[in-house]
């Protein structure tokens, strides 16, 4: 019964492989691991047949019919080259019949905390850290952590999950059901063929080290992990010593993180850093762990997005009247405005008829159609989003007439439909777009991750004399997520959000992204000397490095000192 427990944990690991090779039709890799499928179901038959009385005391029916009727259906899909059905069958009637067994087992069995085992894993950890092995050594027994916040659980394929309890809610580290095909699909979205080193913080019980380096022997893992209960329990329920021994992994125990974030400093481009995120929900040093979500966030999104990215730029380089770098003369030594599109904006929005000429107005693609709604009309819109669904922002005003600034790789029907002057903005941190402003010249821009932060860095590349924001809240404002008018407003859910100090000295709710905004806006604004930043909002985030204040102020200012002029 055991080794047939065993034996079904590989063969479920080796046919979700064939599953997912089949449907990229990859066909050669697909049919080399059918080989190794057949080979260990038809060395299965026999422990099966000679064990019936056992399955069925546990529901499962287990006769010859069954077994050869599911062998047959594979090896004629198979036989007719009918890649489609067969990797249909293996998922829908081979992958049931095994996890139906495994479950059986484990309803039956009483799997004993394996002491042996136990140890020879963290003998192959102290081979290569001494330091650590004899740290695992002085640890209490691992089943007490059983009791203190950590569970583990049998998957629907035999292997173990690992659950954590953390702020009084528990999450899990790795699937429960066929949790080598979660780690597999983990690590392919991980893979780069241009990749010879692989950074990952979080070991959890390691099966996305496993495949990760499955993928490609020759590529080299280092796994740094903060948590010594994590590894105590890897080695006490998985054979994380046969990961370990392999000759390109490297486990790292770090509490501090210093290690850590050495070597991140060290990266070339040959390194890959990536993040096991249950495992950074389990910091619990807060401002580290804010760091890790801060770039797993901007990590996953530009991954994520980054077929939307290149499609955009390839439309969008066809279709401007200029380079937002001619427009630099007219916005020097000049104020700007930049009008965004948080809860604190209805409050002073209307006093921007009174700027006059006395500034120039930069609206973001949020704010337009309501500033143009209230008879306010921008010297300029921006826009910068790659998703269709951002479009409602002009739809309608495509012939307003007022001139638009667009991020090289924003949805292409900006550029494609505007009828008004259209200048283009090519960003620092992409590829094609850098590659392009090399060969024509063109000023590259940081963008910061969002559209306010992007019209940002191009007032201070345009050496304005003082940048002034409207709705740069930067924070959920009353309980208000967005201005009145521009997009969901109702703040509904405050779980995952970020605390952060307000203007008053008061903390309000904050999403992760629009805390990643201030930072970098702390950061960007910094050691900027010739330009005043100026945060006229009246609500929001605490912002370090502006000068708070009152919208009317700041026109009243402006005009006595006109007059006086």
């Amino acid at each position: 019964i055991k080794n047939i427990f065993n034996s079904n944990i590989e063969l479920l690991g080796h046919i979700d492989k064939v599953i997912y090779h089949f449907r990229m039709q990859n066909y050669d890799t697909a049919l080399r691991t059918v080989a190794v499928v057949i080979n260990r179901l038809s060395s299965l038959v026999e422990p099966l047949l000679s064990n019936t009385s056992y399955f069925k005391t546990g529901g499962q029916s287990i006769d010859v019919e069954s077994i050869t009727g599911i062998l047959t259906r594979l090896l004629e899909a198979q036989e007719n080259k009918d890649y489609i059905l067969l990797a249909d069958l293996y998922e829908i009637q081979l992958i049931p019949f095994l996890v139906n067994l495994q479950e059986t087992i484990i309803s039956k069995e009483e799997f004993a905390f394996d002491e042996a085992q136990y140890r020879a894993n963290i003998k192959a950890i102290g081979k290569k850290d001494s330091k650590l092995g004899a740290y695992l050594n002085s640890m209490p027994n691992p089943l007490g952590l059983l009791k203190k916040g950590y569970a583990v659980e049998y998957t629907s394929c035999g292997l173990m999950t690992l659950a954590i309890e953390n702020n009084g809610k528990i999450y899990y580290m790795h699937s429960n059901n066929r949790v080598l095909n979660e780690a597999f699909t983990l690590a392919h979205s991980w893979y780069s063929e241009e990749k010879a080193e692989y950074i990952i913080y979080g070991l959890g019980l390691g099966y996305h080290i496993e495949e990760l380096q499955a993928l490609d022997s020759n590529i080299s893992v280092e796994v740094y992990e903060s948590d010594s209960n994590v590894i105590q329990l890897a080695c006490a329920f998985t054979d994380i010593g046969r990961i370990i021994n392999r000759p390109n992994i490297k486990l790292l125990f770090d509490p501090d993180f210093i290690h850590l974030m050495r070597r991140i400093g060290d990266m070339d481009s040959k390194t890959e850093f990536v993040l096991h995120y249950p495992s950074v929900r389990n910091i619990r040093k807060l401002p580290i762990k804010e760091r890790l979500e801060n770039y797993f966030i901007q990590y996953s999104s530009v991954k994520n997005q980054l077929h939307l990215l290149n499609g955009n730029f390839n439309e969008n380089i066809m279709n401007y009247d200029g380079v937002v770098d001619e427009l630099k003369e007219g916005f020097t030594d000049r104020d700007l405005y930049i009008i965004a599109a948080g809860p604190s904006l209805d409050k002073n929005f209307m006093q921007l008829k009174k700027v006059g000429k006395q500034g120039i107005l930069l609206a973001t693609g949020t704010v337009f159609r309501k500033l143009m709604k209230a008879g306010i009309t921008p010297d300029y819109v921006i826009v910068t989003d790659a998703n269709p669904r951002v479009y409602a922002q002009i739809s309608g005003l495509e012939d307003s007439g007022i001139p638009m600034l667009f991020l090289s790789t924003a949805y292409k029907d900006f550029a494609r439909n505007y009828k008004g002057k259209k200048y283009i903005i090519y960003q620092k941190d992409y590829h094609k777009a850098e590659e392009y402003a090399k060969r024509t010249g063109a000023v590259l821009y940081k963008t910061g991750g969002s559209v306010s932060t992007t019209a940002l860095d191009i007032g201070i590349n345009f050496n304005c004399k003082r940048i002034i924001f409207l709705g740069l809240d930067l924070a959920y404002t009353d309980n208000y997520m967005h201005a009145a008018g521009t997009s969901g407003r109702e703040l509904t859910d405050t779980e995952e959000l970020r605390q952060v100090e307000d203007i008053h000295g008061n903390y309000i709710y904050a999403g992760k992204s629009l805390d990643i905004y201030r930072q970098w806006i702390e950061s960007r604004i910094k050691d900027v000397q010739e330009t005043e930043f100026i945060n006229a909002t009246e609500g929001g985030a605490k912002i370090k490095g502006m000068t708070v204040c009152n919208l009317a102020d700041i026109i009243t200012e402006t005009y006595i000192i006109k007059e006086s002029l």
